[in-house]
């Protein structure tokens, strides 16, 4: 119930992009908008489909952006949330594979499951499944490397950034 609850969050929140666009330009008077979206939204959308309707508003309104990991990136996601674990989105298949898999190697009950550890024992497996999402997802708009977004540091810089991947693009 709560993934579901999560889910439709994660949808909602999307779709109301547009809105908070507007509202950012006519309360704030702000000329930019961005839009950074949890990575959850691989698991919400079917970037596959050309009529998907969170990929389509968001990419009639926004600029899709791919920050693409590297290993050392993905190692560090993985040290933080080993840290500090989150409640995250996963896709109801890959959520049930990953459980029963989780209580054999425990051996445990599943009233007995400590959560935060179940949830760091899949979080580097969620990473990975989501690779090919995200990859499909970029194809609607560009990608930079999180090596490259880190080295923008003024706006300028990014603006610069985003302008070359553009170009890399090609029309």
């Amino acid at each position: 119930r709560r993934q579901d609850q999560h889910r439709q969050a994660e949808i909602a929140a999307m779709l109301d992009t547009p809105r908070f666009i507007d509202r950012a330009s006519a309360l704030y008077g702000y000329p930019h908008f961005i839009c950074d979206t949890s990575g959850s939204i691989c698991e919400v959308v079917e970037a596959d489909d050309p009529a998907d309707p969170v990929m389509t508003a968001l990419s009639q309104n926004l600029l899709l952006v791919w920050i693409k990991g590297s290993e050392a990136h993905r190692e560090e996601l993985i040290r933080r949330f080993d840290r500090a674990p989150k409640p995250m989105y996963y896709r109801p298949e890959f959520l049930t594979a990953l459980w029963s898999e989780y209580l054999a190697l425990q051996d445990l009950p599943a009233d007995k499951v400590d959560p935060d550890a179940f949830l760091r024992f899949g979080y580097a497996r969620l990473l990975e499944s989501r690779q090919p999402r995200y990859a499909a997802m970029a194809e609607w708009g560009i990608t930079i490397t999180a090596e490259e977004a880190a080295e923008a540091t003024t706006p300028a810089a990014f603006d610069q950034l985003i302008a070359e991947a553009l170009d890399r693009q090609g029309p």
